[in-house]
């Protein structure tokens, strides 16, 4: 993984402020998280979990000694939701995505998103779209 040097970015006119430097990823499939975790990075973006898996989303990492809440103890920009299956209630695995909302983080949702139960509060990744220029954007209207 390659981390953003800001200190281009800044360079370039861009701040931390402009992109998802730090994403906060939550879904219903480890596959698809991994997935999208795989594309943050490649992009040279930070990725966080609320827990190591899907299968044992609770006790989340807050409240495990020694891991701690990824938005307390990160600058988290966004937090982006992958959804591999439709639902309109959030599983276990996806109250990250809940607290995000709570913090005042935007919230983009990824995959199967026509039913997420989060219309209201997310942007969608378009079917044509692609993740982190979805959470670029996203972060940007956020931040204006």
């Amino acid at each position: 993984m390659n981390p953003i040097d800001l200190s281009s970015l800044e360079r370039e006119g861009r701040t931390k402020g402009t992109l998802a430097a730090e994403v906060l990823v939550v879904g219903r499939d480890d596959w698809a998280i991994d997935d999208a975790i795989s594309q943050l990075h490649a992009a040279g973006r930070v990725a966080h979990r609320c827990s190591e898996t899907v299968e044992a989303p609770f006790p989340c990492n807050a409240l495990i000694p020694g891991r701690g809440c990824p938005l307390i103890q990160h600058e988290v920009d966004l937090v982006l939701d992958v959804r591999s299956r439709p639902g309109v209630e959030p599983t276990l695995s996806e109250m990250g995505a809940i607290c995000g909302l709570r913090d005042g983080l935007p919230l983009v949702v990824a995959g199967v998103t026509e039913v997420s139960g989060f219309e209201s509060w997310s942007e969608r990744v378009p079917p044509t779209g692609d993740i982190i220029s979805t959470c670029d954007d996203a972060v940007r209207r956020h931040g204006s």
